[in-house]
Formats: structure tokens, C-alpha cells, sequence
């Protein structure tokens, strides 16, 4: 049978911390009081795509492989909008991830306990691409950045940080706030945001953007140690249009807003808090970078293909590749190089005559060719290697 571009189900996650309307007002959804976190296109085992007819979409692209570390789609695209902060974690590398695979399996964890943090062996880089304004905490701030806000406070748990910051660096500062047998108590937790209330109207901007992100987020989780490591996070704003990318052994969790996520197929994700799901300190402090990192926002490559706008992000990872079609008055035609997949981020558009509504997706089988068209724009996710060709 001669491949062509199919419709694709999304597969709804359904993640305490989802907003219960943003994703179902970009797809023209009913919602149903439910929190709908994610929607995932792809191929990964938690949440694989199926085709119109129920097919899975792994079995037409690739054969599953026993023990391999990606099965299909070396890519994984979501629609993302939290409600609420989503979780400090970190996502490992290839090497760390076949170890904690190969370890979770040796211990007879199974792969649906709330306990297991490695559900595969592939690494996780992402992208986060901002479909209305975003905040998220992104690896660690500049230490003096850091001990200039704890002696700002200046209470003694905020003076214990900014003194073990001088002595110690930034890696035996967060071991200690979060460590048990060392880390400080909810009492003392509970006295440093209610001190960071005092700053909201600071002077600083830096100061003052601090100490509301950490009211806001106790708000969600009272008290918690974890707060600390948040405390301790460079705070970044996206507006729609831009994106950022958390490699591999990178700390964050996201606050707000709605967003596409580009990634490596994996849902491999170790936690240290701000969450309900199963928590790993020692994963963590084993597996995030533990020093001073500026966020990596990816400018895209803005240009014209024979009328219609694209922009390209392109991260320094070869496991996916986004671009983003607006054909405005006129189309767009191209050949998939590989398995392609098409989600409308805006407008209801058209995809090789099929209609594609906002928040859905097609496939594109590779060597196939595909034209977009309409008041839509396309997010159109591929490999590094094997992009569409798109004629001029």
C-alpha cells in the first residue's frame, strides 16, 4: 500500500498539576473538569498516537525493538499548559539512562510503579516553544546573584545559605536544603517565604521577581524543602514565539502558560520536589549539572519559502527539528525526508487538501510529499538529518 499523510490521536495525560482549559481552547475541546496536562504525538509506549483507523502509529513507522533505546520516532511532540509548578527534575543522558534503566529493572521495579524513573534508555533532551506567555526555573543562578538575595533576607536560615554559598559553592548549598538529617524544617521553610513577602515590592527587580515566584509556588506546595532548590533557579519568561531548551543533566520545572514541547522519545524524569509523584533526591543531585548555568533560549533562522513564513529552531541536538509555517495567502509545498509530524499551533489549516484543526496533528510518512495552506500556522517536527525539503 502507497504511504500518505494520515490524522494522528493525540494521547491525553491527565497529570494533577494540568490546566483543566488551556488545552482543550486550543484543540476546540469540550472541557471535563478534568486537568488535561499534555497531549503527546508520537510513538513513545506511555502515550503512543494511533492513526484514524486505530492503528498504532509505531507500527507503520518502525517495528518495535526489544531493548532499544527508542521505539519509532526518535522524536516525542506535546502540548503542555501546568496550572500549577510542574515538578524540579532533571532528564539523564544516554549513559545514565541505560544505568538507571538496567538498575530499576535488576531491583524488579515494574515499569507502572509510581516508583520507577526510567521508563527507557534514551537520553531527553527538550524544547519548549511558547504559545502564550511561559514561566519556568531553568538551572542554577549566579552564585553571587544568589548570596546577595539570602543576605537581603536576612533571617538565619536565608544567613545559613548565603554563608554555605561563600564557603561551599552552589553544589553543597543545595545537598544540604535538601538532604534528610540536614536539610532545615518546615518552621524554618515557612519563615523564609514569609520573609520573601516582605521583598515582593523590593527595589531590585531581581530581588523582588524572586521573592514572588517563591510566594507563588508555596502557594502550591507549603513549606517544602524543595522550595530551597527553587529559591536557588534562574527564572525565565517566554513570550509566545520563543523557545527554550533544557539539555540533558539540566534542572527545571515549569510554572505556567501553554506550550508545544519538542524532545528526544523518552519520559525518563528524575525528581526532587515541588510534586505529588515519586521523588529521588539522590537521582537528582547524581544527575543535574550542580553549578551556575545561563538559560539556553534558541533564536530562530527567520526566513521566506515561496511566500510563506519559517522560522527554524534548531538546538544543538540531532534527535528532532522544528520549524514553523505560516503560508498566510499562499502554500507551501515540500517532500518529507523522514517521518514527519505536522500539529497546528494557531487557525485552523490545511494540510495536502485534509483539513487540520487547531491542536491536531497529521503524519507524513517519509519520501511522501505534503503542501500546507490556510490561515494556520504549522509546527512541522522532524530530524536534524532528514527535514522536509521544502521547493522555493
Amino acid at each position: 500500500m502507497k504511504p500518505t499523510i494520515r490524522h494522528i490521536s493525540g494521547f491525553s495525560q491527565h497529570y494533577d498539576w494540568g490546566d483543566q482549559r488551556a488545552i482543550h481552547e486550543l484543540r476546540g475541546t469540550h472541557p471535563d473538569g478534568m486537568p488535561l496536562a499534555e497531549v503527546w504525538f508520537g510513538t513513545h509506549r506511555d502515550g503512543p498516537s494511533k492513526l484514524d483507523d486505530g492503528t498504532l502509529l509505531e507500527d507503520m513507522v518502525a517495528p518495535r525493538q526489544p531493548g532499544a533505546a527508542v521505539d519509532g520516532l526518535p522524536y516525542l511532540v506535546k502540548l503542555i499548559a501546568p496550572a500549577m509548578p510542574l515538578s524540579i527534575q532533571v532528564h539523564p543522558s544516554i549513559p545514565q539512562a541505560e544505568a538507571g534503566f538496567d538498575l530499576e529493572n535488576k531491583l524488579g521495579i515494574e515499569m507502572s510503579s509510581p516508583k520507577r524513573s526510567y521508563k527507557d534508555r534514551n537520553h531527553k533532551p527538550e524544547m519548549l516553544l511558547a504559545l502564550s506567555p511561559w514561566r519556568a526555573l531553568i538551572g542554577f543562578a549566579d552564585k553571587d546573584a544568589l548570596i546577595h538575595f539570602n543576605e537581603e533576607l536576612n533571617i538565619p536560615l536565608s544567613r545559613r545559605i548565603a554563608s554555605e554559598l561563600r564557603a561551599s559553592g552552589l553544589s553543597e548549598t543545595i545537598y544540604m536544603t535538601v538532604t534528610e538529617g540536614v536539610k532545615p524544617d518546615r518552621a524554618q521553610i515557612r519563615e523564609y517565604v514569609d520573609r520573601c513577602r516582605d521583598f515582593i515590592d523590593h527595589a531590585d527587580p531581581l530581588i523582588s521577581e524572586r521573592a514572588k515566584m517563591l510566594v507563588h509556588v508555596d502557594r502550591f506546595f507549603p513549606s517544602r524543602p524543595s522550595l530551597l532548590v527553587a529559591a536557588a533557579m534562574n527564572i525565565v519568561d517566554l513570550q509566545p514565539g520563543e523557545a527554550l531548551f533544557v539539555p540533558v543533566g539540566t534542572i527545571h520545572a515549569y510554572l505556567s502558560g501553554t506550550g508545544l514541547e519538542v524532545m528526544a522519545s523518552s519520559a525518563n524524569t528524575i525528581r526532587a520536589g515541588l510534586t505529588s509523584k515519586h521523588i529521588d533526591v539522590e537521582g537528582l543531585l547524581h544527575t543535574a549539572r550542580m553549578e551556575s548555568t545561563e538559560p539556553q533560549l534558541i533564536q530562530p533562522t527567520v526566513g521566506t519559502i515561496g511566500g510563506c513564513k519559517v522560522r527554524t529552531y534548531q538546538p544543538n541536538v540531532d534527535d528532532f527539528h522544528l520549524e514553523v509555517v505560516e503560508p498566510g495567502d499562499s502554500s507551501l509545498r515540500g517532500r518529507a525526508s523522514a517521518d514527519t509530524i505536522i500539529v497546528s499551533i494557531k487557525g485552523d489549516g490545511t494540510v495536502s487538501g485534509d483539513s487540520l484543526a487547531c491542536g491536531h496533528a497529521v503524519w507524513v510518512p517519509a519520501g511522501v510529499q505534503v503542501e500546507l495552506s490556510g490561515d494556520a500556522r504549522f509546527a512541522v517536527v522532524s530530524v536534524r538529518a532528514h527535514c522536509v525539503e521544502w521547493a522555493a
